[in-house]
């Protein structure tokens, strides 16, 4: 794998040899070379919109759709392109882009969108989060050279980690990372969406001795019974329908009943409902990470009233 890597890497130098101006950017789906700094600009998500946005960067077309306040600005300035599913091709074509930015629900399109323009992959596991996170900020800086701004943000990120992580250092909280969708809950732990909690912040793992979860889409399925009996210190909650937009929200609703009250999170008030589209849909970005961060601080800020 990786001796075929280098010689699609040695294939593309040698049929355009490289000159001091030109940028390579290294990506999930490959290499691409640029002879200068895009100009024109379509991207596909929210999360490298959120970079961009932080970079002073105003791109031609986005999509339009489960933007976050501090993005709505965009619905103005930018073409739609469709959804952060669904890319209107038509519309992209038309834009003449000299890149595209794909994100993590283009991942199979990626080949399709490179045939319009190069197409750079803006990709974040949520099972490294912060690593895949750095590199997309890296990336991006490569690309529109802006590498000393990357790097300070990046700087005060990691300090703003750290500052959190500190509080678990010693006995680290017991906690659940919970997802709502409808009715149904599912919990994830280390090495799932939300592993940044227990891989960044610190946190240890509640769970059940006594109940099993059931394995399920998005995350394992687990019911109150469950939540109860794991005792967590720490609960975060996401509402997965108020993120794709399809309810106003109905997580408060879903844990205000006795089972979640007998827990040591509910009673001394370490129940956190977190940003929903910063997690879910505008994951990888600058402020949203600074979102994320900002949710967890409410353990340890928090008093109960």
């Amino acid at each position: 794998m990786q001796l075929c890597k280098f010689l699609i890497v040695f294939s593309l130098l040698f049929t355009f040899p490289l000159s001091a101006q030109d940028i390579i950017v290294k990506h999930l789906k490959g290499t691409n070379i640029f002879k200068s700094v895009p100009k024109r600009v379509v991207v596909l998500g929210n999360g490298s919109l959120d970079v961009l946005d932080n970079l002073g960067i105003t791109p031609v077309g986005t999509p339009h759709s489960l933007l976050p306040e501090h993005l709505q600005k965009y619905r103005l300035s930018t073409e739609n392109t469709g959804t952060v599913a669904e890319p209107n091709f038509e519309t992209i074509f038309t834009l003449k882009p000299d890149v595209i930015i794909a994100e993590n629900r283009m991942l199979t399109l990626h080949d399709k969108l490179n045939q319009i323009a190069p197409t750079v992959m803006f990709y974040v596991d949520s099972a490294q989060y912060w690593s895949d996170t750095k590199k997309n900020w890296r990336m991006l800086g490569s690309l529109f050279s802006k590498q000393n701004e990357i790097e300070a943000f990046i700087t005060q990120t990691q300090v703003k980690i750290d500052s959190v992580a500190h509080h678990n250092k010693n006995i680290p909280l017991k906690a659940l990372a919970l997802m709502n969708n409808g009715n149904s809950v599912a919990m994830f732990n280390k090495g799932s969406r939300f592993s940044l909690i227990f891989d960044e912040f610190g946190f240890a793992e509640a769970s059940s001795n006594n109940i099993a979860p059931i394995k399920g889409h998005h995350g394992n399925l687990v019911s109150f019974e469950y939540i109860a009996d794991a005792k967590p210190q720490v609960m975060f909650v996401m509402d997965r329908q108020q993120a794709i937009g399809k309810s106003s929200g109905k997580a408060k609703i879903l844990f205000d009943n006795p089972l979640v009250y007998s827990t040591p999170a509910s009673q001394n008030c370490k129940l956190i409902f977190i940003n929903s589209n910063a997690w879910y849909i505008t994951a990888g970005g600058i402020t949203a990470t600074q979102m994320m961060i900002e949710d967890v601080k409410k353990v340890f800020s928090s008093p109960c009233n």
